[in-house]
């Protein structure tokens, strides 16, 4: 993967789940030194990646304050939504596939996608992933890591089985970090904090600031 990034992944490692949802209580505050660095958190299943977003951007702005806004990625093309959220907000993020195999992307319990080919290929089971990402290249050595963010919560955690049952998602075994460019070190060794200790209650804390 050419990226410079870190991530948290949830994943059910099933590619016959048919959706997964969680709600977030964004970060407080969050670093973003460069124009073409972002943040986002976000819902998958297949090839779709769908969730929050933030980047120093003047579309993120409200009244000069860096906001956070929805992003849609699937069918060749990534959209965003016009609503803007706080940091320290709480958003509720779902991606589905319905009974006719097309997804649909929610937020606060409203579809916002405009998705319309049925989805065939299951490669990539469902998904939460929290990720940030730098734009200081990949080739080593790599430049310090200065994306950061205060601690994002994700609780009330689901995954829509292949029945379509919404079920608690609760395996921690299935919760883990990861850092791209892979095998390459991060000059000061920054990686994602992850708490996982209330995976029992569907709920995991990450933050990236240490």
């Amino acid at each position: 993967m050419a990226e410079y990034a870190k991530l948290v992944k949830v994943k059910t490692n099933n590619v016959n789940d048919k959706g997964f949802k969680a709600t977030l209580q964004l970060p407080s505050s969050k670093t973003l030194p460069g124009i073409y660095d972002y943040i986002n958190f976000y819902v998958g299943i297949g090839t779709y990646e769908c969730g929050i977003s933030c980047k120093d951007n003047s579309d993120w702005r409200e009244n000069g304050v860096l906001k956070w806004r929805a992003f849609m990625n699937g069918e060749s093309s990534t959209t965003y939504g016009q609503n803007k959220y706080s940091d320290g907000g709480i958003v509720t993020i779902s991606i589905e596939r319905n009974d006719q195999n097309i997804v649909e992307f929610r937020v606060n319990g409203v579809k916002i996608s405009n998705f319309t080919k049925p989805l065939t290929t299951y490669e990539n089971s469902a998904r939460l992933i929290l990720a940030a990402y730098q734009a200081t290249g990949t080739t080593p050595p790599l430049a310090p890591w200065k994306v950061k963010h205060h601690q994002v919560r994700a609780y009330e955690m689901k995954y829509k089985n292949s029945s379509g049952n919404w079920v608690a998602f609760t395996n921690g075994s299935n919760v883990t970090t990861e850092e791209w460019p892979p095998g390459v070190a991060t000059p000061d060794g920054m990686k994602y904090t992850l708490d996982k200790s209330y995976i029992g209650n569907a709920e995991v804390y990450a933050s990236l600031n240490k």
